[in-house]
């Protein structure tokens, strides 16, 4: 899998990529390498974002929506 990311067969499709695990599992390693290789090899920008970041950023737009 870490192969396939680094060759960048998801740019093509504009796929989001997800990495869960638990804590020690390289996941900020992976990413970051991944993202230099998109930004150095496919002169793509990329975003990183923590779990925590996203669903703080969502849960104003579920309080205005009335969910919850």
């Amino acid at each position: 899998m870490v192969r396939q990311l680094h060759l960048g067969e998801f740019i093509d499709g504009a796929s989001n990529v997800e990495l869960i695990g638990g804590q020690f599992m390289r996941k900020t390693h992976i990413a970051t390498a991944n993202g230099i290789q998109a930004v150095e090899h496919y002169r793509k920008m990329v975003r990183f974002f923590a779990t925590v970041d996203v669903v703080i950023s969502l849960e104003p737009d579920k309080v205005l929506n009335g969910a919850g």
